[in-house]
């Protein structure tokens, strides 16, 4: 049986990444669940509700003959302004998030860990554990929260450390997984060090896993599939070095909605997103070889503090032309530990890989 997730979504980074993880995981669900009945994998992400009822009455898996009434996220949405989470709800999936697991305010957190990590994360201690723990008491098999914040500005580092330290001191036995974006080296944000050094501690103390993303590989890739406007497609990453040729049509994956107007990082936060739906889709899935979130990273993890993970993702197109040509499978592989192809700005071939997984969808 698939064991739950709750995903923790901190500050506008980290909501950004959510709205676009939970919009190709509904996708994604929709296309392996064609029957409209409430199943394991759902479950996974998913409440099924039934929404006719003041106090809303859940509707359990069962033998997954239920029918979906309602859907709702396992996510607690937490940002200290108000204009991410208001224009998420305004959206065309914010019907599947329960507002009653949402903490905001209105001032923000004025790019300060200091001002996240000490005013606001006391502030919203109590708030924070009672959100956590109602959605933590509607999963039957809790394995792991699913952090996703920034770091360079002040809720996402303060107030996102700060619910890290609250999870390991109330849910010392469930897995704790934080995806981090770094920020870039020309970063707009002048505190964006300060506020990367002091989370970093925390990350190290209370989380069992990470995995960052720098926001400077981000731009590299994305600038590497910009329009080629001169044949009209998307340039596929490392094409040119490899004599292979081929278009990432509008719409894929990787560059959004095809026809829809898209902000600011939209295709960055596409990418984050779609490395995460990937992770997690071994979890949600049946399959004789699937693993979960701890699995993976038991094997992946040396020692207890050294738990810093490096991710790539091959091929960059998901959802590509018919007419493109197939990349062989060899090549798919020597992509995934090419610096070309990371979220993370290293280059692994001049250091010592000391463990390395490579899963296949």
């Amino acid at each position: 049986m698939p064991r739950e997730l709750i995903t923790i979504q901190v500050g506008q980074c980290g909501n950004q990444i959510g709205s676009r993880f939970w919009d190709l995981a509904l996708q994604e669900h929709a296309t392996y669940c064609k029957s409209g009945k409430f199943d394991d994998p759902l479950s996974s992400f998913f409440r099924n509700v039934d929404t006719k009822y003041s106090n809303p009455l859940e509707i359990p898996v069962g033998d997954g003959s239920n029918d979906i009434m309602s859907l709702k996220a396992r996510a607690v949405v937490v940002d200290m302004e108000e204009g991410v989470v208001n224009g998420m709800l305004k959206s065309d999936i914010g019907e599947i998030f329960d507002q009653t697991q949402f903490i905001t305010d209105v001032s923000g957190a004025g790019n300060n860990w200091a001002h996240g990590f000490h005013h606001y994360g006391q502030m919203y201690q109590e708030e924070l554990l009672d959100k956590i723990r109602r959605t933590a008491e509607y999963c039957d098999s809790l394995q792991s929260f699913f952090l996703m914040h920034s770091l360079g500005g002040g809720t996402g580092s303060g107030v996102g450390t700060f619910i890290l330290s609250l999870l390991e001191d109330n849910f010392e036995d469930v897995f704790r997984f934080t995806t981090c974006v770094f920020p870039s080296e020309n970063d707009d944000v002048v505190t964006s060090p300060y506020n990367s050094i002091m989370s970093l501690n925390q990350l190290i103390s209370h989380s069992d896993c990470v995995l960052p993303i720098d926001n400077q590989a981000l731009m590299d890739i994305c600038h590497r599939i910009e329009p080629d406007k001169a044949k009209g497609g998307k340039k596929i990453v490392g094409a040119s070095d490899r004599g292979t040729s081929g278009k990432i049509k509008d719409g894929s994956a990787i560059t959004g909605e095809g026809g829809k107007k898209q902000k600011a990082f939209d295709k960055m936060n596409n990418i984050v997103a779609h490395l995460l739906n990937n992770l997690t889709s071994s979890m949600r899935f049946e399959g004789s070889l699937n693993v979960d979130l701890n699995e993976i990273t038991m094997n992946l993890v040396p020692y207890p503090k050294l738990h810093f993970l490096v991710s790539s993702l091959s091929p960059l197109y998901s959802i590509a032309d018919v007419k493109m040509q197939p990349r062989r499978l060899d090549q798919i592989f020597s992509d995934a530990v090419s610096k070309d192809f990371q979220l993370l700005k290293a280059d692994p071939r001049s250091s010592t890989y000391l463990a390395c997984g490579l899963m296949l969808r």
